[in-house]
């Protein structure tokens, strides 16, 4: 499908906080029910807003969540041309959707949602002279989502005259509204993803602004790619971030948590052991908080060898607990290895690479 309109997203990048945050936010708000154990990847401007693909065990598309995700302020979305607009071309996805050619299961759905921050009131007013009640359906805080085929008729009819182009009324059935709770500006908007992520994972993720960022970087390295000439394929691998780069991803943070844990649990204890001094103590911390990220970049061949090795010898320890394996793995590794990190940043690497692997087995 070539469309000369679908870059337009990329050329405007301040307009897209809202659909990146909104799929963060129902990423994390369904996390456990419908993502950990699932094959999926996101994609964003590509189609619609934001995509949610998940895929069956053959690697077909079993089910695409469409997104429009639209802010209106301070007004509340009507029933008007401005809304049936961007419904129509809502439809017009889901056509895209089947015609894109992408593999696809037998049984293959999708949903087409218009979502926003604010508001969705949907009536319909009778002549005067029928002298019958106004029918109304307010997608809020009270009633966050809405499928088109529980709508009453009155409002069904009144969507569905307003498409104008017929073809496109078999879509109707898959079209949804959705209210996110979302304020306004992107700032606060990633405060209350911060809050998200720490109703959902608590004590899992140390550092929840960390999180937030992560997953935002993630995000953002597709919203702004463009879809080659003009063409919009779900086949284009630079438009998506699939699970197991999402799970990386919380891998990484929560591993993270459990050796700040066992850290500041055990500070004096740990520091001791290891010959770290009062004044190194930070030096030590930021090392091992740093050594996550870098374990995964190419680019950090040193750390990626630490990380090996602690593969390699972890079955081979003796002692038991984890501040004994990391001295342990620190004489092994003078032993039979050669380093430009000193002492205590191998130290901290190994401490780091110990967790890493420790939380990596127990997923």
């Amino acid at each position: 499908m070539i469309d000369k309109t679908i870059n337009s997203g990329p050329d405007a990048q301040n307009g897209f906080a809202l659909q990146r945050n909104t799929a963060i936010f129902l990423l994390l708000e369904n996390y456990f029910t419908k993502f950990q154990t699932k094959k999926y990847f996101v994609c964003l401007e590509h189609h619609e807003d934001f995509l949610f693909c998940f895929l069956n065990e053959n690697d077909e598309v079993s089910l695409i969540e469409a997104y429009q995700s639209k802010k209106k302020s301070p007004d509340i979305w009507r029933l008007n041309n401005e809304l049936f607009n961007i419904l129509t071309k809502l439809l017009k996805t889901g056509k895209g959707l089947i015609q894109d050619g992408i593999s696809k299961s037998l049984g293959y759905n999708h949903i087409l949602y218009f979502s926003s921050n604010q508001t969705i009131h949907l009536e319909h007013k009778p002549q005067k002279s029928e002298n019958l009640p106004i029918i109304s359906v307010s997608i809020k805080a009270d009633n966050k989502n809405c499928i088109y085929p529980d709508l009453p008729k009155e409002l069904k009819e009144k969507i569905k005259t307003n498409i104008i182009e017929t073809d496109l009324h078999s879509e109707l059935d898959n079209l949804s509204f959705i209210w996110i709770p979302f304020t306004t500006t992107e700032k606060e908007q990633e405060n209350q993803l911060v809050g998200k992520i720490d109703e959902v994972f608590g004590n899992q993720i140390f550092d929840k602004r960390a999180a937030i960022d992560t997953l935002v970087c993630l995000f953002r390295k597709i919203e702004t790619s463009y879809n080659n000439g003009n063409t919009v394929k779900l086949l284009d691998n630079s438009k998506r971030v699939g699970n197991l780069e999402v799970e990386k991803a919380f891998n990484i943070l929560t591993s993270k948590a459990k050796c700040f844990d066992y850290w500041h649990s055990k500070e004096t204890e740990i520091a001791k052991t290891l010959k770290v001094r009062p004044i190194e103590k930070e030096q030590f911390q930021l090392i091992f908080n740093s050594s996550f990220d870098l374990f995964k970049s190419i680019k950090e061949r040193e750390h990626k060898k630490i990380l090996n090795f602690v593969q390699e010898q972890i079955g081979n320890l003796n002692s038991y607990t984890e501040v004994d394996n990391v001295i342990e793995l620190f004489e092994l590794f003078k032993n039979s290895e050669r380093t430009n990190f000193n002492d205590l940043q191998l130290k901290a690497i190994l401490f780091a690479a110990l967790f890493e692997i420790l939380h990596t087995k127990e997923n």
